[in-house]
């Protein structure tokens, strides 16, 4: 058997696109989350409009609605969900502290100690909790790109058989 190297084009862009990706979520944050929404929202309210003007007037109305909540409803719901989470981060915690003392156990105390703090600053500083989720995802893209650009420019290895004469 022989084998050759090959080199896959989409492989190397989805690699590109993840880092660029990661690049942004550490760059602009929880702003690059408002441009998702803003370029969602548009995009609903051009399907809407193409709806349209095929016939399909329902379809239509009910894409450009949704266009328009994503757009102008989109951080009151990420902000009420956050608010949301942090009560529920708080009562886990809280609850799993009560419940790491029944017997003691250092560890899950520590554990449910963390998850009130973060529950906290879900509410009273969610941004800067928001942020730091969007740094480590930035990491997590960057890595996973810079790995399968790595495949990609090396090469996968394609194993052919050779026909015998």
């Amino acid at each position: 058997m022989a084998t050759k190297k090959s080199f896959n084009w989409q492989e190397l862009l989805t690699a590109v696109l993840y880092i660029l990706v990661g690049v942004l979520f550490i760059a602009f944050k929880h702003e690059f989350l408002n441009w998702i929404l803003t370029i969602t929202g548009v995009l609903f309210i051009v399907l809407g409009i193409v709806a349209i003007f095929d016939g399909d007037m329902m379809t239509g109305i009910i894409d450009i609605a949704i266009g328009a909540i994503i757009i102008l409803g989109g951080w009151l719901f990420i902000e009420i969900v956050l608010i949301i989470f942090g009560v529920l981060l708080i009562i886990k915690g809280v609850l799993d502290a009560v419940a790491a003392f029944k017997p003691f156990d250092f560890w899950s105390v520590v554990i449910a100690c963390i998850t009130v703090f973060f529950g906290v600053m879900l509410i009273v500083a969610k941004w800067v909790v928001v942020d730091w989720f969007y740094i480590v995802l930035g990491v997590v893209f960057i890595v996973s790109g810079a790995i399968s650009l790595f495949g990609a420019l090396t090469g996968k290895k394609v194993v052919t058989k050779k026909k015998r004469k």
